[in-house]
């Protein structure tokens, strides 16, 4: 065996730790399902989230938004739920071929926060914050756009907020088209 090659980790230098699961066989890929989703009568939805850090876990979205929500998450299978911090708060978040297409990227593990999917608007300046700051309640009462260059928040005017969001999901699925051809 040529050992000219490897290198031994200096003293001090961490080793990488072996993993506890190597060389196990995992199964069969078993692909995402759908969410489940319950209505509720006060105008709002809940969806059930999934995964790691999903599990146990509900998505409150207004029922206005939700049609285009689950048509652009393939029924909420691109739907990710994403831990932001040492803290413990998680953020919804969206992949797959459409966040790409949303943010005009070529990173096919790029994300789209849920909320900014919502407000139909990509990354200008603004942030896309929650009143009650639970970032798993999505409904539109909740949400709130702050500009941090003037320090001050604006509510959302949902009409032109719908409207930017399925300009941008036409957009995003002539993408994905002429991507597949």
């Amino acid at each position: 065996m040529n050992t000219d090659t490897l290198t031994i980790p200096e003293e001090g230098q961490a080793r990488r730790k072996k993993r506890s699961d190597a060389g196990k066989p995992h199964g069969p890929h078993k692909p995402r399902q759908a969410c489940q989703i319950t209505s509720q009568d006060n105008g709002t939805s809940l969806i059930a989230l999934t995964g790691t850090h999903g599990t146990g876990k509900t998505l409150r979205v207004s029922t206005a938004d939700l049609p285009d929500l689950m048509a652009f998450t393939d029924s909420g299978k691109h739907l990710h739920v994403v831990p932001s911090d040492a803290l413990g708060h998680v953020y919804a978040r969206i992949n797959g071929p459409n966040a790409q297409a949303w943010k005009h990227s070529e990173n096919q593990n790029d994300l789209v926060t849920a909320a900014r999917f919502l407000v139909g608007e990509t990354h200008g300046g603004r942030s896309i914050r929650n009143k009650d700051h639970n970032s798993l309640n999505l409904t539109r009462d909740n949400l709130e756009v702050l500009v941090p260059a003037i320090e001050e928040t604006f509510t959302i005017d949902w009409e032109k907020a719908v409207a930017a969001r399925q300009a941008k999901m036409q957009a995003c699925s002539a993408h994905s088209q002429a991507a597949s051809r």
